[in-house]
């Protein structure tokens, strides 16, 4: 019945798995499988199917599946409006659920920029919808201007975080890395199950504070210190809070081994099934089988009140996490990466006025600074690790040949991460010098 209707442009396969080491099986899921499992497969990459083991289901899901296009195409004003939800039925309907979405401004879809925009799109497609424009008129309504290089930009219904536009290296692994940490809240109030499973499942560690009810009179003021130290690691960790007395975090708790007449706050780094290094962003995203937390690190914050902690103490707990991580080999973000051609480089935000002005100002020394603070903690990372490495063969000099392998990786790994950071620092300075008007 498919392959009638759907005029044989659905195929069924079936995948007999006899061995958990199944290379074929690692190539599409990291971590467990639950069997059985229905993948779909779009332009070569993995999706999860979210119907019912039913026939008419399948049918149904398939049938809508082959008939929608993996980067959906902007073609008029209004239905762009429609796409970011920013037309006049989302303001009538505020309630609704308005999930995020990426949008890719490109002056043609014949540059090296678009292919590595599409090869995202195709690994994130179970994640979250994208768009793409290359009218210059409806380029000039939400740029300022028809634009002459690629400009991707993820919009929320987040007021603190409206619109966000990627300055980050045109590399697949990179980009859809910066989708999917930042498709989500800086920090999250994980208050039901389906915000908890949403997090876990994003790719990234899960920086986790449970507290007492007894918190909450000054978790506005908390807050501003956790999202001050979740700006500067938001591509490598996620952050969100729970009250560990209120539903329904009083079950997970149990799983997390804290026991219910536990004082005090809880601080903790978790995971669902992957490494502390976070997922392996060069292959597509699949949902986790279940809800499942791993502990990466924990502390117990005892009688700590909430007007005790402070972005130091958050920062401190955070990077001793992130320099043991540094030690495992992350996956390679930079693979495919591609340059923007310098004549396509132009500003397309007309300059604001008055304290329009002002504000943009300050957003500019805040993005720069988190940008030097970035490149500052890779760097001190990675000459501690090399540090670490000498030291440790420091009473036996004759086992550093052995341990040349591993220190070279390191240095690698440091190499990649500073190139990184000091492009990014290049294009957020030429971004201030190009909108020169505005401060």
């Amino acid at each position: 019945q498919l392959r009638v209707q759907a005029k044989n442009a659905v195929v069924l396969g079936r995948l007999k798995i006899t061995s958990a080491d199944s290379p074929v099986l690692a190539r599409i899921v990291q971590g467990a499988l639950t069997l059985p499992k229905l993948i779909i497969f779009r332009e070569g990459e993995a999706m999860d199917y979210v119907g019912s083991f039913d026939k008419a289901s399948i049918l149904e899901t398939m049938l809508r599946e082959t008939s929608r296009d993996t980067i959906q195409g902007l073609r008029s004003v209004k239905q762009t409006e429609r796409f970011l939800h920013l037309d006049s039925w989302s303001s009538q309907h505020a309630d609704d659920e308005k999930p995020p979405r990426v949008v890719g401004f490109f002056p043609s879809n014949e540059s090296a920029a678009y292919a590595v925009y599409r090869t995202s799109a195709r690994k994130l497609q179970g994640l979250i919808s994208f768009g793409e424009c290359f009218d210059p008129t409806i380029q000039r309504k939400f740029l300022g201007s028809p634009t002459r290089k690629p400009v991707i930009q993820l919009v929320k219904a987040d007021k603190r975080e409206r619109k966000l536009t990627y300055s980050g290296p045109l590399a697949p692994a990179a980009l859809s890395r910066w989708i999917a940490t930042h498709s989500v809240a800086l920090v999250q109030d994980l208050s039901t199950e389906s915000s908890i499973e949403s997090h876990m499942a994003i790719g990234v560690p899960l920086f986790l504070l449970l507290m007492p009810d007894s918190y909450e009179e000054e978790l506005g003021e908390l807050i501003v210190h956790f999202r001050s130290v979740a700006a500067r690691v938001r591509e490598k960790l996620l952050f969100g809070y729970g009250f560990k007395d209120t539903e329904p975090w009083p079950q997970f708790a149990q799983q997390l081994g804290i026991d219910h007449s536990s004082t005090g706050a809880f601080w903790m780094i978790v995971g669902s099934d992957m490494t502390p290094t976070g997922r392996d962003w060069s292959t597509a995203w699949l949902r986790p089988p279940s809800l499942g937390f791993q502990i990466y690190a924990m502390e117990a914050r005892g009688k700590e009140t909430a007007a005790d902690v402070t972005e130091e103490k958050i920062w401190k707990f955070v990077n001793k996490f992130l320099s043991e991580v540094e030690r495992f080999s992350p996956p390679d973000l930079l693979a495919g990466q591609v340059e923007v051609e310098e004549e396509e480089a132009e500003a397309v935000h007309a300059a604001p006025q008055g304290a329009e002005g002002d504000a943009a100002a300050r957003n500019y020394d805040k993005l720069l600074r988190e940008r030097l603070s970035s490149l500052q903690m890779n760097f001190n990372s990675g000459i501690a690790n090399v540090k670490k490495a000498l030291d440790d063969v420091q009473d036996s000099p004759q086992q550093l040949r052995g341990r040349i392998p591993s220190i070279t990786s390191t240095v690698s790994n440091m190499e990649l991460r500073l190139k990184k950071d000091l492009l990014d620092l290049k294009r957020q300075l030429t971004n201030v010098a190009q909108n020169k008007e505005e401060l």
